[in-house]
């Protein structure tokens, strides 16, 4: 129960960032696409990813948060 909520906490915010600054990105995901975590570099969000394969399958994938921030790379999930 802890994790559903802790899941829905973060997809909110995450969600919320993305409309405020970057929605163009969040377009690009496709339907039923949800952002899932943030990471510092890709390679992190590969293993997150792939950390997590058990719960939401082999289809996810990462992308940059923003042409702005670069830096920051968003997991992208399919439940």
């Amino acid at each position: 129960m802890y994790r559903r909520v802790a899941a829905a906490l973060t997809t909110a915010a995450t969600a919320g960032a993305l409309a405020l600054g970057a929605a163009g990105t969040a377009e690009a995901a496709g339907p039923g696409f949800y952002p899932r975590s943030h990471h510092s570099s890709y390679a992190e969000c590969q293993a997150a990813g792939q950390a997590g394969e058990w719960m939401w399958g082999k289809i996810y994938f990462c992308e940059p948060f923003a042409p702005s921030r670069p830096d920051v790379y968003v997991l992208w999930v399919r439940f």
